[in-house]
């Protein structure tokens, strides 16, 4: 690996539930006259991925019960909202006023479960992460390489904060056809290294979130030259 190049794909249009996410990607490669390599990556913000799937959740329709109840008066977070954390979250590790830090469904440490109301248009209604996004991925790399030899990988992304640190950072919360952790075991002088592995699809979300900004609507981006 000498380079690489991230390439945002641009003129994906606002996605709607049951969007087929493989051709509106197909569709920007071709408008764009980007045609896919041997080891391409493709990095996908998991909301895109999330509204194909219509995994949206009307607040109003959430009965909270007891235990959401108190947590709500603890944090001052809705009642429904608590309610729906607890729902997909294994644990809740820590709270305070207007947050809570939970390991989710995924096993994702992350604030409010991963649960989102940003860049969604229905303004009622909040956003949970895809089911398996690990299938999802693979289902994606299957329609994009369409019967095709390549080796292609896919990398589903989402913002999370971090222990000590300030401001959010891109991490995978899903992936296929990429070895998602590198293992070194030698160091440059053969000095043996214990537990130094590297979180591969973390690096490369984080690297393509440079061109996911918020607010300009670019939620993939083609990683080329990652060996």
């Amino acid at each position: 690996m000498k380079k690489l190049e991230l390439i945002p794909l641009l003129g994906i249009p606002e996605v709607k539930p049951n969007d087929n996410i493989s051709l509106l990607i197909k569709k920007s490669l071709k408008k764009t006259k980007i045609n896919l390599k041997n080891n391409d990556l493709i990095v996908i913000a998991h909301k895109i991925i999330s509204i194909a799937e219509n995994r949206f959740v009307d607040i109003d329709s959430i009965k909270p019960k007891k235990k959401a109840i108190s947590l709500a008066i603890k944090t001052g977070i809705s009642p429904e909202m608590c309610q729906l954390i607890l729902e997909n979250s294994k644990r809740i590790i820590k709270f305070k006023k207007n947050l809570i830090i939970s390991e989710n469904n995924l096993g994702i440490i992350t604030a409010n479960a991963g649960i989102d109301s940003s860049n969604i248009s229905k303004k009622e209604s909040v956003i949970l992460l895809p089911v398996n996004p690990n299938k999802s991925a693979k289902k994606i790399v299957n329609q994009l390489n369409n019967n095709t030899k390549r080796n292609l990988g896919v990398i589903i992304s989402d913002s999370v904060g971090r222990p000590w640190r300030y401001g959010l950072t891109q991490i995978s919360i899903g992936s296929y056809g990429i070895l998602p952790i590198k293992k070194y075991s030698k160091d440059l002088y053969g000095t043996t290294l214990f537990d130094t592995d590297v979180p591969i699809t973390d690096e490369l979300a984080s690297a393509a979130g440079l061109l996911m900004e918020k607010d300009i609507g670019v939620p993939v981006v083609l990683i080329r030259g990652y060996n």
